[in-house]
């Protein structure tokens, strides 16, 4: 069936997949307002919904703005003071108050920074400069994450969120040149195992786009009456494409629809 490139149609990716964020080029900070936006932490959502509905000139990739927004948490002197300044991390906790047992991954902690100065470390380190948790403690002398996470986990340290993460990556070029690099790599080493996934999630989200689209039309009467006239006099898929090339505005009504399902669906999951 040819589609009208007007009608541009919604597909469904479940919470689980990794979500395609396209060449750096197109994560702009209107395509992330009207894309992505509830993938970010309110004060970005904030920030980049005045910066578009105000039409302020701004050149920053979401990671610059990121960076340039956080920038003052590098300024504090202690963890009060950062909660004061960024009142989204007020239920963080000193580190002091809540590990009484030393453990080797603690004293190799203590010879970097005062445990009492872990949990302000932490935000300056992945919030300030987007550091990686692997980067972190690898500065701190631990072996991997697993190690740092279980520290962050006890202190109410909160992360980024998985999403927002390759986001801020897909919007800086170099980054981004850097996954689709790492990517094709893998996809060479891996083709059976890409093509097999790339299978399954076709169907499942087939079968999940085949409910949404059935939904969409229980709510556009007047499109399903509008399509009906078309069908007396046209049968098969063609009258689709038909259709749409004469009614672009239905094709948008009926696009804007599925996403809007498709996001009921995808809250409902949470």
């Amino acid at each position: 069936m040819k589609i009208n490139p007007q009608y541009n149609r919604y597909s469904y990716t479940t919470e689980g997949q990794n979500t395609s964020f396209g060449t750096a080029k197109d994560i702009n900070l209107k395509y992330i307002y009207k894309n992505r936006l509830h993938l970010l932490p309110d004060r970005i959502k904030n920030m980049i919904t005045h910066i578009v509905e105000d039409n302020i000139d701004c050149c920053d990739s979401l990671r610059d703005l990121h960076l340039s927004v956080y920038k003052k948490l590098l300024d504090c002197k202690t963890l009060d003071e950062a909660r004061n300044v960024f009142p989204e991390f007020r239920e963080v906790l000193n580190l002091a108050n809540l590990v009484q047992r030393d453990s080797a991954n603690l004293r190799k902690i203590k010879e970097k920074i005062p445990v009492s100065d872990f949990s302000l470390f932490m935000l300056k380190e992945r919030w300030g400069k987007l550091k990686t948790h692997n980067e972190i403690a690898q500065d701190l002398g631990l072996k991997d994450r697993s190690a740092l996470s279980w520290f962050a986990d006890k202190a109410q340290i909160p992360d980024l969120g998985k999403n927002y993460q390759m986001l801020l990556k897909a919007s800086d070029e170099e980054l981004n040149a850097q996954i689709a690099s790492k990517t094709k790599a893998y996809n060479s080493l891996h083709y059976d195992r890409v093509v097999k996934r790339n299978r399954d999630l076709s169907k499942k989200n087939k079968a999940l786009n085949s409910v949404i689209s059935k939904e969409a039309w229980k709510r556009l009467p007047d499109i399903r009456e509008a399509l009906s006239k078309i069908s007396s006099k046209t049968k098969g898929e063609e009258r689709f494409s038909i259709f749409w090339q004469l009614n672009p505005e239905y094709a948008r009504m009926y696009g804007e629809m599925k996403h809007q399902i498709a996001e009921e669906i995808r809250q409902s999951k949470k």
